[in-house]
């Protein structure tokens, strides 16, 4: 209830990076009804790609409840699947995603969502969060 949390992938590691979300994409895990960051638009609601990709169909399950949450990332295209509905799908490095990016809070961050690999964060905001079933499976590359 009220919680805020997210998933980030894609997340560079390097001394002069100062946290993850200054490269890395986030799946963001919200109370749409309860945290005040929801109500800065629905590009924050739960599924969404953070403050970019509103989500449109479904949504989250009732506060006490477990929600499903699938990334699927295959080179530049993302999908975000909220309990077994797509929710939002992007290409990663398209004129859409500059654009988006340039117009939002990440423009003065200038390795923000271009990294190819990377690594997984899971954020903390203070507010309760739980996960369970982690689960990453690699994809084969086309050809192989």
């Amino acid at each position: 209830k009220n919680g805020n949390s997210g998933v980030f992938f894609h997340v560079a590691e390097a001394p002069d990076l100062p946290s993850t979300y200054t490269t890395g994409p986030e799946y963001q895990l919200i109370d749409n009804n309860g945290h005040p960051d929801a109500r800065n638009g629905p590009d924050r609601h739960a599924g969404g790609n953070y403050a970019l990709h509103p989500p449109v169909n479904g949504g989250p399950r009732p506060i006490g409840e477990w929600n499903q949450s699938r990334i699927l990332v295959k080179g530049p295209h993302v999908e975000h699947w909220l309990n077994g509905v797509k929710v939002v799908d992007y290409e990663l490095w398209s004129a859409d995603w500059k654009a988006r990016v340039e117009k939002s809070k990440f423009k003065t961050m200038p390795r923000y969502g271009l990294e190819k690999t990377g690594h997984i964060a899971l954020q903390d905001h203070g507010d309760e969060v739980a996960f369970r079933n982690l689960k990453i499976k690699v994809l084969a590359k086309p050809g192989s």
